[in-house]
């Protein structure tokens, strides 16, 4: 299989190439512009397993579509910050919208199918109109939706998804019109992740926590997500591949999947910042962030049926791995 990676010297990337690499048998060609700290950190892990790569800046990516020719194009790379996407509401298209779809097209013309990361953005503040129930450290889901979680059938019909959650959501109409496939991702995290304040939160605490640092929380710390090791996402992400080329693509063409690790592997803030030694009085509270959703896990019972998927890496192990792998790597 020839592989074309996106964002390939990024979190979910090199991880994607790390493990392609180690199965074998796979062409891997990894593009990025090398714009996000720590990347360069994993353009040497990926240049240590003699893995294929070219510093290119997103609009350059469909003209190496058809020299390589790969056979599914896996498409990570990303303006991913919800803040930035409401200062620079443009930028963002041009990145997420524009740059999807040209390489969208330029994948079709050589029949290649690709494989998107989108967003539980897309659903907007439809989200937030859920009935919810308060606990003393957690929000959850009222109803139905307790324990099971938003599927893919959930309306994305809102006006309030910020910039963000718009261009990621046109990036994935593109993809899935032409027969590609698009997962809403949740939260993950994992090895060679370099979290910022608004996006890879619990990188960033970790981060925070070692370096002594103060930690500020946005809200009120019982927002919950469910979250996802990038050992779990990558396995998903190689069996669609393999499925959507080996199997035929009209059963997975134009398929969504809400990408997460559950309601089993949920967590908020402040259990989040609990179990690593900080308490709620140690920690600075501001206000809530455009669109932040005080509820979200999904119900990934589709992903599992198609794909004979399930996460394996439970939080709290991924979370302990999370945190001694960023503690060994203080200088990314």
């Amino acid at each position: 299989m020839r592989a074309l990676i996106t964002g390939g010297a990024g979190f979910i990337g090199t991880n994607l190439a790390l493990k392609l690499a180690e199965i074998g048998n796979q062409e891997i060609l990894t593009t990025d512009n090398l714009s996000r700290r720590g990347s360069e950190f994993n353009l040497e892990t990926l240049q240590s397993k003699d893995i294929s790569f070219k510093k290119s800046e997103l609009e350059d990516v469909p003209g190496l579509i058809p020299y390589f020719k790969p056979d599914v194009v896996y498409h990570f790379a990303a303006q991913v910050a919800v803040t930035d996407s409401v200062t620079s509401p443009k930028r963002d298209f041009d990145i997420n919208a524009k740059g999807t779809i040209d390489i969208v097209l330029a994948a079709r013309e050589i029949l290649a199918p690709v494989i998107y990361t989108s967003t539980n953005k897309v659903f907007g503040d439809n989200v937030n109109e859920l009935p919810l129930e308060e606990f003393k450290t957690r929000w959850d889901f009222q109803g139905e939706l307790k324990g099971k979680g938003i599927n893919e059938d959930f309306s994305i019909d809102s006006s309030h998804h910020t910039p963000y959650g718009i261009s990621k959501l046109v990036g994935e109409m593109y993809v899935r019109e032409y027969g590609g496939i698009a997962n809403r991702c949740s939260c993950m995290y994992g090895p060679h992740q370099n979290g910022i304040v608004d996006q890879g939160w619990l990188s960033h605490i970790a981060k925070k926590i070692i370096a002594g640092e103060k930690i500020t929380i946005y809200g009120d710390g019982k927002q919950i997500r469910d979250v996802l090791h990038s050992d779990d996402a990558i396995d998903l992400f190689i069996k669609q591949g393999k499925a959507i080329i080996s199997q035929g693509k009209e059963e997975f063409q134009g398929q969504a999947y809400n990408v997460g690790g559950g309601y089993e592997n949920t967590i908020s803030l402040l259990e989040l910042c609990s179990m690593w030694g900080k308490e709620k009085k140690e920690l600075n509270f501001e206000n809530w962030r455009p669109a932040d959703q005080k509820v979200f896990y999904c119900d990934i019972s589709k992903a599992q049926e198609h794909f004979d998927w399930k996460p394996q890496v439970g939080y709290k192990q991924g979370i302990d791995q999370l945190y001694q792998w960023t503690k060994e790597n203080q200088h990314i």
